[in-house]
């Protein structure tokens, strides 16, 4: 199989890096590269490229472009079981039937079905489906050249390491999962919020009752204020389609915190009581605007994320709060979603409790808010999302996922040959 060099980068586009990359057209050709390259023990699998931190590179092997392995395989209509191979996106399963959705739908439906089990994604409808593990009914993994089927039942030590595994446990050739049946529509009521004690206590029991919530914030306000997204799946209702937009590359960024804070009052403001729209629109307004992340210019943007105490969220946030406006970072998307379900994976992110999720422009006083946000994390007994992280160390790391020592276990019992700039940071390799 040819290979060749390529600049990757990261959605974020906060890191780039050389790598070799092959980019095979078949399972067989894939797993003959394997087979040839057997003393190789640094291998990357990577699907889109979406992800927000560094599990996306490999400076110590080479990479494996999977986008190319992107087929459906099979449906079964009457129990939504759906086989495909790893390299299908999530947009890719509204193709499948008119009547089923993907179960969980994560912030981009670009994302690659592979990508999805790796990070154990979620979405805003985790009190009803939990994360995405939980719909995966089996997957083909290939570690070395031996393809190992694993589900709840035959190696279910390797099938919940890979579960939130970032990549690291094998290549996902194929899986198993199962659809939703649902409309793809849905009628959004907003509400907003001057006070986040009382978006808390909605959240926590009116929200529920809704196929999906999820609050945006304005932080650059002089106090912090909210919109709460309701959402249910309702009868299709005539929409009008919209041209997409591609944002060019840019050498300056067109973030600031001036016009943030300009936009976030007129989105405030011209919230909408009231409305029916598509499913997509509702869960990803920003898939309607290509390459979106050029906005921030050439260093990209940087985001946080964790989740933490359902009870004691208040003042947690008025302490994640303080120190943003401490260090001057701009927050310039931040995003409340309630979670309610333990995700399956070893390493999984979703646990009950309150996740949120900030959009920083990158710079030094943004990477410092992040550190000091993670040192308060790991203190508070809560979790940072790996997916989004590029800042956590192999101490806070250990001290959030306690169950990292049965990954270990599991990478060294099968010998899995899989590596990234994550797994040496966080001392996973």
């Amino acid at each position: 199989m040819r290979s060749k060099t390529i600049t990757l980068s990261n959605f974020s586009r906060t890191l780039s890096s050389e790598s070799l990359c092959f980019r095979p057209d078949k399972e067989e050709e894939l797993i003959e590269l394997m087979h040839e390259n057997s003393q190789t023990k640094a291998f990357l699998a990577r699907g889109a490229g979406l992800s927000y931190n560094d599990s996306c590179f490999n400076q110590t092997g080479p990479t494996i472009d999977m986008q190319r392995l992107n087929h459906l395989i099979s449906f079964d209509e009457n129990t939504g079981i759906l086989i495909s191979q790893g390299g299908v996106t999530f947009r890719d399963l509204f193709l499948v039937h008119p009547e089923y959705i993907p179960p969980v739908i994560p912030g981009t439906v670009h994302a690659t079905l592979a990508g999805g089990v790796a990070h154990d994604v979620h979405g805003k409808n985790n009190h009803h489906a939990g994360s995405f593990g939980q719909h995966v009914l089996w997957i083909d993994l290939l570690v070395n050249a031996q393809v190992i089927h694993c589900d709840r039942e035959q190696n279910t030590h390797l099938f919940y390491a890979t579960i939130a595994g970032l990549g690291l446990t094998g290549i996902i050739l194929r899986l198993g999962i199962r659809l939703l049946k649902a409309t793809r529509f849905v009628e959004v009521e907003q509400n907003q919020y001057e006070s986040i004690n009382e978006l808390l206590e909605n959240m926590s029991t009116q929200g529920l009752q809704y196929d999906y919530q999820v609050a945006w914030l304005d932080l650059l306000h002089s106090q912090p204020r909210a919109l709460l997204s309701l959402a249910n799946h309702c009868a299709p209702v005539a929409t009008q389609e919209q041209s997409p937009h591609t944002v060019p590359k840019l050498p300056f960024g067109l973030i600031k915190a001036w016009n943030m804070k300009l936009f976030n009052r007129i989105f405030f403001n011209s919230s909408r009581k009231k409305q029916k729209l598509s499913l997509l629109h509702f869960n990803n307004p920003l898939d309607q605007i290509s390459h979106w992340n050029r906005l921030y210019g050439p260093k990209g943007l940087i985001q946080f994320q964790a989740v933490f105490d359902q009870n004691n969220a208040a003042e947690t946030l008025s302490q994640l709060f303080k120190h943003i406006k401490r260090d001057g970072a701009t927050p310039t998307l931040t995003v409340l979603k309630l979670l309610t379900q333990q995700g399956n994976g070893l390493l999984s992110f979703c646990r009950p409790g309150f996740t949120l999720a900030i959009d920083f422009i990158n710079n030094d006083r943004a990477k410092t808010t992040i550190k000091a946000l993670n040192q308060l994390t790991t203190k508070l007994g809560g979790q940072v999302y790996l997916a989004k992280d590029l800042l956590l160390n192999s101490d806070e790391f250990k001290l959030m996922y306690p169950k990292h020592v049965e990954f270990l276990h599991v990478l060294q019992d099968y010998q899995c040959p899989m590596n990234s700039l994550l797994a040496q940071r966080l001392g996973i390799k």
